[in-house]
């Protein structure tokens, strides 16, 4: 069984450098996606990462043990984000999916199937492209929410510590976000106006 976070960091408090190696090898990759997705900029988000552990190196010393680590760590990325952000506007948000790959790879796979699947994986490439636009296009406070809930699968929780609101916040702002999506995607799917149906 793996130590817990604040084991680990109890260790490292300690004196055992090894231990907080052990915390920066669980949570670089994690904290990675979740910068990448927020600042759609790969350099970025290593500098991201990389901040986050030095800030918490920094803060050793008022890092509470009692208090769950994870979204303490989460926290910081997050604030670091919209900080960058600030600075660089616009703030966009990246893929929604876990990794993005080659997309020659990709189309060259569903040209190899047969066509109706090729046409469902274009359908569901088209859905995840919508999505992803509507996802940018949500104020920066939902965008962190809704990636935090469905990309990083964090509870209602530690969504609340990770932003440092209350639960009650947070269900409201996934509510809403998901709202707006919902609106977004519904009007992209409509026909314009100027186009009539045929009966």
């Amino acid at each position: 069984m793996l130590p817990s976070d604040e084991s680990l960091l109890s260790q490292f408090k300690q004196g055992d450098a090894s231990a907080f190696r052990a915390l920066v090898d669980r949570y670089t990759a994690p904290l990675y996606n979740l910068a990448v997705r927020l600042l759609r900029d790969p350099m970025e988000a290593e500098n991201i990462t990389q901040e986050t552990f030095l800030r918490v190196v920094g803060a050793l010393d008022r890092v509470q043990l009692d208090v769950p680590f994870k979204p303490y760590l989460f926290r910081i990325a997050v604030n670091l984000c919209h900080d960058q952000a600030r600075k660089h506007k616009p703030l966009l948000f990246a893929d929604l999916e876990r990794n993005p790959n080659d997309e020659l790879a990709n189309a060259e796979d569903a040209i190899a199937d047969d066509a109706p699947q090729v046409w469902e994986q274009i359908e569901e490439k088209e859905l995840h492209a919508r999505l992803r636009d509507a996802v940018d296009n949500l104020p920066p406070n939902y965008q962190a929410a809704i990636i935090l809930r469905y990309v990083e699968d964090f509870s209602y929780d530690d969504i609340a510590q990770t932003l440092d609101l209350p639960v009650n916040t947070v269900r409201t702002r996934l509510r809403r976000a998901k709202l707006q999506l919902r609106a977004r995607l519904d009007k992209d799917t409509r026909p314009p106006k100027h186009v009539t149906q045929i009966q």
